[in-house]
């Protein structure tokens, strides 16, 4: 099979670095694979079957068209591509349709988020088939809509060999975009009843995560100022973004993993977590069906750091042997449903029927 992949980033070490291991994974299922990306980091290592096309090289809009229309027109004409693969972004849809559909080659959208907007609806109208990780990351009811889990590495996200504990202090961890839509105030304001009201003066809230654009850094600021205005600075850290590379051992030493974002659909962080054997927390709604029977006991519902705090408690004073024992069947939940293996499995089996008809 020879499949053209559109994705936003190839980096290994940027926080989107899960995309590599997903090109690297699919790549040892198909026979060649083009990837067109709006940014490549040169030192990025690939298989020798995977070519890489970087539109970011051309820095006006008009050359960077110009240049995917040149690799289209090359890999179409040639025959060099079964299935169009347009990873994260609709536009990605829009880009290859016209060059792919008067040759009936199928274009397949993948999408995970619960926002709905026009630029996705038309893409849904266009694509051949949409996947995405859990039903409620793709909010629009359609025939084309296949569930696929998310594609964690979960021979990378796993529990550390060696589980000694560091320091007496009970790390509270938090990973993702700093962003509004992370609901980061929920946090910080459950850590305060736990140190300030409470007197859990061991306690350590680790933030990592980046400003991804310009215009979030006043949500950074305002939540900065919120943890030292209630005395927190020593409590509440910002590490700031942490490598794809780096971030599991940030999930191997914390001992809970906390959820507060409103995105509507199955973050990829949660799971990683899990994998790791990590108990989690979350309020977001896309994990009801993915937590199954420990709904009650690790969903929490948004904005309620009152809950959030006496969940954490719970969770981090629980049996020794319960937690454990939850560890163990949240990184089953990942490794079956949502590891790369299952993602790109499943992905080269809608792509193969396809090139099959």
């Amino acid at each position: 099979m020879k499949l053209l992949m559109l994705t936003p980033k190839v980096a290994a070490k940027d926080r989107q670095g899960f995309i590599v291991s997903w090109i690297n994974k699919l790549a040892s299922k198909v026979e060649v694979l083009h990837v067109v990306t709006l940014d490549y980091d040169r030192e990025t290592v690939l298989p020798k079957n995977v070519t890489v096309y970087n539109l970011g090289e051309r820095k006006i809009k008009l050359t960077k068209y110009l240049y995917f229309s040149r690799i289209m027109f090359n890999l179409l004409r040639k025959r060099a591509v079964d299935v169009v693969f347009c990873h994260m972004y609709a536009v990605f849809t829009f880009m290859a349709a016209p060059w792919a559909k008067p040759l009936r080659i199928p274009v397949v959208q993948w999408y995970a988020h619960g926002r709905v907007d026009l630029k996705l609806r038309i893409a849904h109208l266009i694509a051949d088939t949409v996947v995405t990780p859990s039903r409620e990351s793709f909010r629009i009811e359609s025939n084309k809509v296949v569930i696929t889990g998310h594609g964690i590495d979960t021979d990378i996200f796993r529990p550390a060999e060696q589980k000694g504990r560091r320091s007496k202090k009970r790390v509270v961890l938090s990973v993702g975009r700093i962003s509004p839509v992370k609901d980061y105030e929920t946090l910080i304001l459950a850590a305060d009843i736990l140190v300030n009201k409470k007197g859990m003066g061991n306690l350590e809230f680790i933030i990592a995560g980046g400003v991804p654009i310009p215009s979030q850094q006043k949500y950074y600021e305002k939540i900065v100022k919120l943890a030292q205005e209630l005395g927190l600075a020593n409590q509440v850290k910002f590490v700031g973004l942490i490598p794809h590379t780096e971030i599991v051992s940030y999930y191997q030493a914390c001992d809970l993993f906390v959820n507060t974002s409103q995105t509507g659909s199955v973050d990829k962080s949660v799971l990683e977590a899990m994998a790791c054997e990590k108990p989690v927390l979350t309020s977001n709604e896309a994990f009801k069906d993915v937590l199954s029977g420990n709904i009650k006991l690790l969903l929490f519902p948004p904005k309620d750091p009152v809950e959030l705090a006496g969940k954490i408690e719970y969770l981090l004073w629980m049996d020794k042997r319960e937690r454990t024992q939850l560890g163990t069947s949240l990184r089953k939940i990942a490794d079956s449903a949502h590891s790369i293996n299952h993602l790109t499995d499943r992905l080269v089996e809608i792509f193969g029927v396809y090139r099959d008809r």
